[in-house]
């Protein structure tokens, strides 16, 4: 009897003992290539362009109603979907009471690129051409500041 049930138990242990050496190659192997992956994209990242970051100070024109004011808000968010950005940010001035800081800008306009050619193609992309069609009345002069990332 003690026989019977100490043979089943062995090979249960056996089973369970070898299944977890594969589960314990297969994790390692798992892990092994994530740290080459892990590698190689970090080689690509230092090989890569500096980043590049576009921005655009919108100075309101005469007369603008705050309706309108509003409908170019809304249209900021449907350009920041521009597959080409990598971050945005935008907003109107702060109010800071500096003699040194331009506050008399309607919205500034702030965009992440990872290189220069996809600022580029932000550039001709159909929803950056149709934002400018939509909202040319809004502003009276727009300023623009691009500039590199340094590492």
């Amino acid at each position: 009897m003690l026989k019977s049930t100490i043979l089943p138990l062995l090979l249960l242990s056996i089973l369970y003992t070898t299944s977890c050496n594969n589960n314990q190659t297969d994790l390692t192997n798992k892990i092994s290539n994530l740290q080459a992956e892990i590698t190689q994209l970090k080689a690509t990242t230092t090989d890569s362009e500096p980043g590049f970051i576009h921005t655009v100070y919108f100075y309101a024109s005469e007369g603008l109603t705050e309706q309108r004011k509003k409908e170019f808000i809304e249209g900021l968010a449907d350009l920041a979907k521009a597959p080409s950005i990598q971050k945005v940010y935008y907003g109107p001035p702060a109010g800071t009471d500096r003699e040194i800081v331009d506050n008399s800008y309607l919205v500034a306009w702030i965009c992440h690129f990872k290189s220069a050619a996809d600022h580029d193609a932000y550039q001709v992309d159909p929803i950056h051409l149709k934002f400018i069609e939509n909202y040319k009345d809004v502003w009276s002069k727009v300023l623009i500041y691009d500039n590199l990332l340094v590492d």
